[in-house]
């Protein structure tokens, strides 16, 4: 079914919405800068603010003042590693030289002792001594690193303890300071979301509705945005707290429009056909229709194979007749005849009110 809007009525509802869009844009351009500076109302805060600052001082320098030791004995143990392991080579060399100088010699002379192979003996019999005293001292430059880093972390533990006194305090202070930019940000919200509740309820049908329509979406982006992701949790409480009265709330307006609605249904579903379709806009009818929706009751338009439907079975209502000049069908609101053009009953008794 073809739309029954005017062209330039659809291009004016294009238009108006990317205005309401644009102008939202701007208001919550302005709005940002405004709303961004309001958490430097209170500085930032750490856990060590609310720390005994001598103590912390006295410690952090203790600190401080151990890291070129732990440097240097980090390197010690480095250097004595390197020469245990290159004693280390230096024995297992001499030894396997002196492994086989000594079987080429057994099998070419006799097991007597001589001075070289004394003297052979006691060079890896002094590197082997070399390697123990280099393990020896790799060993004491370990122990003296580990103790260091034990000390190290007895003082970081110190630190710790310090640090964690002062967290309770630290977080009564960070929940305070949460709470004050949230009633900051509120204070600028929540006459947003008041003129926009008014602008809705109040201005709908007002010819700068895309202006105040632009106003509402900028109160909206201002609460999701700007103010919800600051609301204080407090362990939840304070968002399940809220959740509940917005419930609450946006659910005590929907029933009590819902009833209203019904209520004027039933009043008007009391008055004649004719009554009814004289309260009818013309371009909701049709739009009603096109989307098999019954423009006096809104209930869904029942449809049989093989049965016309020319009235709703709900409300009685007339959604399509025949005209009186060629027979041919048309929705009973169209004010004049798809076929040949002439008025129908709907468009005669336009015709004859103004």
């Amino acid at each position: 079914m073809a739309k029954s809007t005017r062209r330039p009525q659809q291009i004016y509802t294009i238009v108006m919405w990317l205005l309401s869009i644009v102008f939202a844009g701007f208001l919550i351009g302005l709005g940002s800068l405004v709303i961004k500076d309001m958490p430097r109302v209170d500085s930032q805060i750490s856990v060590e603010d609310f720390v005994d600052d001598s103590a912390l001082r006295a410690i952090d320098a203790r600190l401080e003042a151990n890291e070129d030791q732990g440097q240097v004995l980090s390197r010690a143990v480095e250097d004595a590693r390197s020469a245990a392991q290159e004693a280390r080579t230096d024995y297992a060399s001499a030894k396997v030289s002196l492994d086989n100088w000594l079987a080429t010699r057994t099998a070419t002379e006799s097991q007597a002792q001589n001075p070289e192979v004394i003297a052979r003996t006691r060079s890896v019999e002094a590197l082997q001594n070399q390697e123990r005293a280099a393990l020896r001292v790799q060993a004491d430059a370990q122990t003296a690193l580990t103790q260091f880093n034990r000390a190290q972390a007895d003082i970081r533990l110190e630190r710790n303890r310090l640090v964690t006194a002062a967290r309770p305090e630290y977080r009564k202070a960070q929940n305070a300071q949460t709470l004050r930019v949230f009633l900051y940000r509120l204070a600028l919200t929540l006459p947003l979301l008041i003129i926009a509740g008014w602008m809705i309820a109040k201005k709908r049908e007002a010819a700068y509705w895309p202006l105040y329509r632009g106003f509402v979406l900028f109160a909206l982006f201002a609460f999701f945005f700007e103010l919800v992701p600051y609301l204080p949790s407090y362990g939840g409480y304070v968002r399940y707290t809220v959740g509940i009265i917005m419930a609450v709330i946006a659910g005590h307006f929907i029933i009590r429009s819902m009833r209203r609605y019904l209520d004027r249904k039933k009043l008007e579903e009391s008055r004649s056909e004719g009554e009814r379709r004289q309260g009818i806009e013309y371009e909701t009818a049709l739009k009603k229709i096109a989307a098999k929706t019954c423009p006096g009751c809104d209930r869904s338009i029942v449809v049989r194979d093989g049965v016309e439907t020319d009235f709703c079975v709900h409300c009685g209502i007339r959604l399509k007749e025949k005209c009186g000049n060629c027979g041919e069908r048309n929705i009973s609101f169209h004010r004049f005849c798809l076929s040949c053009g002439t008025a129908t009953p709907a468009g005669q008794a336009e015709q004859s009110a103004s």
